[in-house]
């Protein structure tokens, strides 16, 4: 059976197996997308538009630190994708394994999501990693649970090492920067990086991070890869057992 890329908790006969991370360039691979109850996979596709919307970007603002790149991985991103006011005709992107099985048809393409206002987090963090890794970053594709608005849900983002500092940085919940529409990064230890990247059952870090919801004119707590052994409160700088 296949070995997928998702949330690594989720429980089903119909997945061979599931990595909650992955630290390469996304070619081929299979990653699972949440529809309702169940999952269905999609691949990367053809995204090569993007690298040049980001070079363009690169060649006019040229960025003096990681937090000005992030800012143009983002706009990248936006983009390249559009916003969020066509997401109810995301799925019909993707076809589920049976119907890729028995009528032969292939799996969704994220680039085929390209300028239809449809992305969502999976398909903004692939798109991420990719970037990242063609700049030389080590990175990680990270999907895992998160608390938001006091409810628990999947979710996909990045994990980014950058000259021996190291971030969330996730491109699919913007906040507000320098009065600037902007992506979340969260600066993180090592320790913290490392155990979230790779994490052994409930052994790890879950991390709360707090923000400005542009949508919502109010800040809002999101604990990334929740359910782990440690939290740490970015909003306070604890550690809580």
């Amino acid at each position: 059976m296949n070995k997928y890329i998702g949330i690594n908790h989720i429980n089903s006969t119909m997945f061979g197996g599931i990595d909650s991370s992955f630290n390469n360039i996304f070619k081929d691979e299979e990653i699972l997308v949440e529809a309702g109850m169940d999952y269905i996979p999609c691949q990367v596709g053809d995204i090569s538009e993007i690298y040049d919307i980001l070079k363009k970007n690169l060649d006019e603002k040229m960025p003096s630190n990681f937090h000005d790149l992030a800012n143009l991985i983002f706009e990248a991103v936006q983009t390249y994708f559009g916003n969020y006011s066509n997401i109810n005709d995301r799925m019909n992107n993707y076809h589920d394994l049976d119907e890729i099985e028995y009528l032969n048809l292939e799996v969704g393409k994220v680039s085929d999501l390209k300028g239809k206002n449809a992305a969502m987090c999976v398909e903004r963090a692939i798109v991420t990693q990719n970037i990242l890794k063609t700049l030389g970053y080590n990175s990680y594709y990270k999907a895992s649970g998160i608390v938001k608005d006091g409810k628990i849900e999947g979710h996909a983002y990045n994990l980014v090492e950058n000259n021996g500092e190291y971030y969330i940085f996730d491109t699919a919940i913007p906040t507000i920067e320098n009065g600037k529409i902007s992506p979340i990064v969260a600066s993180i230890p090592k320790e913290v990086f490392d155990k979230m990247k790779s994490p052994s059952s409930s052994i790890g870090y879950s991390v709360m991070v707090s923000h400005f919801n542009p949508l919502r004119n109010t800040d809002v707590s999101i604990t990334y890869d929740e359910g782990r052994e440690e939290l740490i409160d970015l909003t306070r700088e604890t550690k809580i057992k």
